[in-house]
């Protein structure tokens, strides 16, 4: 999908984004896409399974951009840098550059006038996590690796509020869907979704994960959606 971009925003979309090779630059000088992608997620599942820097355990932008940074630092010079050029899903684009600081600084001043969401029962926690993830996601801060860094926060956010959240690789593509619905119409699946991850710290997990699992799959199944995914390096991840 083309973009209207400026002419400083194209310099920087080839700065990052190799047209030639259809990659993303890196630190590792990989050049085929398909070996770039795998070897990402096997980096960046490390990443998640490390402990993450106390940078990355404030509840503010700067603590958000710390996440990406920790996930893909091995990987781009750009992880924890705002995305400085416009891209999108499908014809519709994220937050336009220049917006994207004030916009996210916007939802964590939100987030902390709610307390971040402590003392809520599980159901409402979820909904509004499930908020600040689909606002969040609409803005798109990073070039790539916002969905995953979405899920670490998610998982801070929960933690202090004396909960673990946790997504298996199955549950990646009811994620998408949920991510997709809500950046174009309603928070529900995302919140269900959440939801049926979501666990007191220390209790096992329920049967009601699976059932709200079956839940948020069905809903994002029922939501007709116009537009489809990116299959190019610009899709959402």
């Amino acid at each position: 999908m083309n973009y209207t971009r400026s002419a400083i925003e194209q310099r920087e979309f080839e700065r990052i984004f190799d047209t030639s090779t259809q990659t993303l630059r890196n630190k590792l000088g990989i050049s085929d896409p398909k070996t770039l992608e795998q070897v990402e997620r096997q980096v960046t599942r490390r990443a998640a399974q490390s402990p993450l820097p106390s940078t990355g355990q404030a509840m503010t932008y700067d603590g958000f951009k710390a996440i990406h940074a920790h996930l893909f630092g091995d990987i781009y010079a750009w992880a924890g840098q705002e995305r400085k050029y416009t891209t999108g899903r499908g014809p519709a684009p994220f937050a336009p550059p220049k917006q994207i600081s004030s916009w996210m600084e916007k939802q964590f001043t939100a987030l902390r006038k709610e307390g971040f969401l402590q003392g809520l029962p599980k159901g409402e926690f979820a909904k509004r996590a499930a908020h600040y993830v689909n606002e969040i996601n609409a803005v798109h801060p990073f070039v790539d690796g916002n969905g995953r860094a979405q899920r670490m926060w998610l998982r801070v956010l929960a933690d202090r509020n004396g909960l673990e959240f946790r997504l298996g690789s199955k549950d990646r593509e009811v994620w998408n869907k949920a991510s997709m619905i809500g950046f174009n119409s309603t928070n529900k699946p995302m919140a269900d979704l959440i939801t049926a991850n979501l666990r007191e710290r220390g209790k096992s997990q329920s049967q009601e994960k699976t059932s709200l699992q079956r839940k948020a799959g069905r809903a994002a199944k029922n939501y007709r959606e116009q537009a489809e995914p990116d299959k190019n390096p610009e899709r959402e991840r």
